[in-house]
């Protein structure tokens, strides 16, 4: 279901034969000095199994897009968001995006030695139809799978779909798995483990090595890779439970480095080592504030707008999130629209908040709410709590466990007057935000906010990328005071200085994930 977009994303990033989770030997032949091809990476607390189909969290996807490919992808290392083939070397849309045409990568050979062909593209989908977790949405809309020949598959739809290119090239969109594989390994209900948890059958730059659940992943080069090889021979992932930990090891040169997780501060006392390099690259990652339409010193319209013109938001972003966010003034994320049509329209009032103090919010008491489990959420219900309480409007910033947060912003009136919840679209097209965040299907509409006539304007955009529609979209989200996009997120990494690539390998939609195979020991 499109409503599962990764409830974690806010806080945040096989062996060869395929007979066990032992890595076994290294492709490519052995080394003399294992330390000197390994590249040796940290996880912030434990993962979700990255399962190609059921991977829908974010740092896990460093496993899973490392092992599996999909027909197509994003260039790296980019902010604008590029469809490249992956494979797939050509593809056409009909005029009405319900008919989609590829030709395939030729001389491909998954990790189990089955040769890539059409016959893989059929069986993939439907293995994600049959898993039926969050991702399985992003192939629910597929009525057909031809197989014309060997090299090419034509895909059909039950309806019009213009974002249906960038849902296969999604990070968490459909991967390609080995026919022979999934025979092998069929999808069981009720199941409680599945071989794709520990193996992988993909056709990507590594394969799984040993898995070790809450200690260590690692990955192995794939000698048989159809591009261009990986930088390293193998990658680990050690499961660290604490960040001070990660800091001590990145420093002493146990780790050669750090993908995602770093909150300011952190980010902060780790560029200040001379032998690490910090990177904080451009994402669509946009911590947002909803309001709930049932709050009752909030429900109305007038009195959220008026609060939301006296709050200066670009001051409340460089204050709670410093180095590793910018302000924005725009209501979809970074990128997936023109700028000039994306604007946020509620005009400053310098007044507003001591007017809203003396009269509609006097009296009143307005609670922010936030997952504990967030630190970026905390900090700015913290400090938008302090802005207010110094206008004269008391505040309260409220906590809740990760597990039950959701549940609070489900209780109505009862529920939090507002809320910041930072995610991010699941692919580089306007419906992955829109449809998601902005009407009660979407799955992350957190208070079921609904502005008339906005779902339907929606529905009609995804299927022509009407980009004028969308701008449309916008003003209607922004007028509603029901949201406010505060700022665009960086995606953080640190590094050791020995390490090249980094910047040549993240990813444009999805921060905390980075090209494993595009990085490598400095020259």
């Amino acid at each position: 279901m499109k409503n599962l977009l990764r409830l974690t994303a806010l806080a945040t990033v096989s062996a060869l034969a395929l007979t066990g989770c032992s890595g076994g030997s290294t492709p490519g032949g052995s080394t003399a000095n294992a330390a000197d091809t390994t590249l040796n990476l940290a996880f912030l607390g434990d993962i979700p199994p990255p399962d190609p189909d059921t991977a829908y969290d974010g740092a896990e996807l460093n496993l899973a897009n490392s092992a599996y490919e999909g027909l197509l992808g994003y260039q790296s290392g980019q902010s604008e968001a590029e469809l490249v083939g992956r494979l797939a070397t050509e593809w056409e849309a009909n005029d009405d995006n319900t008919v989609f045409t590829f030709t395939l990568r030729e001389d491909v050979t998954f990790h189990d030695g089955t040769p890539f062909d059409s016959s893989a593209v059929k069986a993939s989908f439907d293995r994600r139809t049959a898993v039926g977790e969050g991702p399985a949405y992003m192939v629910a809309g597929v009525t057909k799978v031809e197989t014309p020949s060997p090299s090419e598959v034509v895909i059909t739809l039950e309806a019009p779909n213009s974002s249906f290119l960038d849902l296969l090239a999604s990070p968490f969109g459909p991967k390609m798995i080995s026919p022979q594989a999934l025979k092998a390994h069929p999808v069981e209900a009720g199941a409680d483990t599945d071989w794709f948890d520990t193996h992988d059958a993909g056709t990507g730059p590594f394969t799984y090595g040993d898995f070790q659940p809450g200690v260590a992943y690692e990955l192995e080069a794939f000698s048989d890779y159809w591009g261009e090889p990986a930088g390293y021979q193998a990658v680990r992932f050690d499961v660290m439970s604490s960040m001070s930990t990660i800091q001590l090891k990145l420093g002493n040169g146990e780790l050669d480095g750090l993908i995602g997780y770093s909150d300011d501060a952190s980010f902060r006392e780790l560029s200040k080592n001379q032998d690490l390099e910090a990177y904080a690259f451009p994402s669509m990652q946009t911590p947002t504030l909803f309001v709930n339409p049932k709050s009752a010193a909030l429900g109305d319209q007038a009195t959220r707008v008026q609060l939301l013109s006296g709050i200066d938001f670009p001051a409340l972003a460089e204050k709670a999130l410093g180095e590793t966010a910018e302000p924005t003034d725009e209501v979809f994320p970074k990128n997936l629209l023109p700028a000039e049509g994306n604007k946020q329209v509620i005009e400053p009032d310098p007044d507003a908040l001591d007017t809203l103090a003396a009269g509609a919010l006097s009296g009143r008491t307005i609670s922010c709410g936030y997952a504990e489990s967030t630190p970026a959420a905390q900090v700015l219900c913290d400090n938008l709590a302090a802005v207010l309480n110094g206008a004269g409007i008391k505040t309260k910033s409220v906590g809740f466990a990760p597990g039950a947060y959701y549940e609070a912003l489900a209780k109505g009136a009862s529920a939090p007057d507002v809320t910041f919840f930072t995610g991010f679209p699941d692919t580089a097209h306007p419906d992955a935000w829109g449809f998601v965040f902005y009407t009660p299907g979407g799955g992350l509409d957190l208070f079921g906010a609904e502005v008339p006539g906005l779902a339907d304007l929606l529905a009609k955009a995804v299927e022509t990328n009407d980009l004028q529609a969308y701008g449309e979209a916008a003003r209607m989200v922004s007028e509603s005071g029901l949201w406010y996009s505060v700022a665009t997120k960086k995606g953080t990494a640190v590094f050791s200085d020995d390490v090249a690539g980094v910047d040549e390998a993240w990813h444009p939609v999805i921060t905390d994930v980075l090209d494993l195979s595009l990085v490598r020991p400095t020259p």
